[in-house]
């Protein structure tokens, strides 16, 4: 398989093409990798002709299809229904079927091209959704594959395993980019809950039940619309890696000193500029837009000495 990613808008292609488009636009590539949202919907719909035309233009390679439509979800911009029918052709997983060498890739583009296809068939004008980004526990793929059962991705499955009950055994969730205004109730009661991946909604707040997840390690909650953290967050005592990118938020709740297990909040696109006196030891990295806990350093000491054990 010539991809170099199963991701969408991360293949050599559609990168280039997204620089193109973006450059049409009056965008700089760079600036939307790192910001997504100063790509809008105004964006789009006044540049739709000539966007069009480059697609038309490429007609016979899918990726100008994936970076339009990837476009048109995260701005909520107008979708043609011709347009929409192609982008979901460009989508089937037909076209890539006996291609991917790596079962497991094979597997997770399959994820993809799902959550793409579902996300394009249920855009409406001023609805903001975003494609999946699968994260990697300890750098394996293994929710996706192994551990599938364990994993809910996208709102069709999660509400399929409300009805079923299999919402109680899960261990992963992701809801990433479907419009959600808030955490869905059921998701709160879930004490074995251990990662949560709520990026790319629209979150206003957080409820004070979110406390009730004690067994979760990750939580990540970039892209909201989120002005402040709950004091109830310092609950979560098995929290080891929470996101707040890109949210309106320039304080960390004091009651987070009492996450003993906390390793790393992610802070790019925040006010947050250092880290809190409370969090005792911690550093905030300028380069990642992060803070970091001593927790976090003696993990990166751990990996070292195991890479040097192995080396010798």
């Amino acid at each position: 398989m010539a991809r170099g990613s199963a991701k969408i808008l991360d293949d050599d292609e559609e990168i280039d093409t997204a620089h193109f488009m973006l450059k049409a636009i009056g965008l700089d590539y760079d600036d939307f990798f790192n910001n997504e949202r100063i790509l809008i919907r105004e964006n789009i719909e006044k540049n739709f002709h000539n966007l069009r035309k480059m697609v038309d233009n490429r007609s016979r390679r899918r990726a100008s299809y994936f970076v339009l439509g990837y476009f048109i979800l995260i701005t909520g911009a107008r979708l043609p229904e011709d347009l929409r029918g192609e982008i979901l052709d460009a989508a089937r997983w037909e076209h890539e079927e006996g291609l991917w060498l790596d079962k497991s890739f094979e597997t997770e583009r399959k994820i993809y091209l799902e959550d793409f296809g579902e996300k394009i068939r249920g855009h409406k004008p001023g609805k903001k959704l975003h494609p999946v980004k699968l994260i990697y526990i300890n750098g394996k793929n293994d929710l996706y594959t192994k551990d599938r059962k364990d994993t809910i991705i996208g709102l069709t499955e999660y509400l399929n395993s409300c009805e079923t009950g299999r919402i109680l055994n899960v261990k992963y969730i992701l809801l990433e980019g479907w419009g959600l205004k808030s955490i869905p109730k059921e998701i709160l009661e879930l004490k074995d809950l251990e990662y949560l991946n709520l990026d790319f909604n629209q979150l206003t707040e957080l409820p004070d039940e979110i406390s009730n997840l004690t067994s979760l390690k990750h939580l990540s909650l970039g892209y909201n619309l989120l002005s402040t953290l709950p004091k109830s967050i310092g609950d979560l005592k098995s929290l080891e890696v929470l996101g707040i990118n890109h949210n309106d938020i320039s304080l960390i709740p004091e009651s987070m000193k009492n996450l003993k297990n906390l390793k790393v909040i992610g802070v790019r696109g925040t006010s947050i500029t250092h880290a809190p006196k409370f969090l005792k030891d911690a550093k905030f990295d300028g380069y990642a837009k992060r803070i970091n806990t001593p927790k976090y350093f003696d993990s990166i000491k751990k990996l070292y000495r195991k890479k040097q054990d192995y080396l010798n």
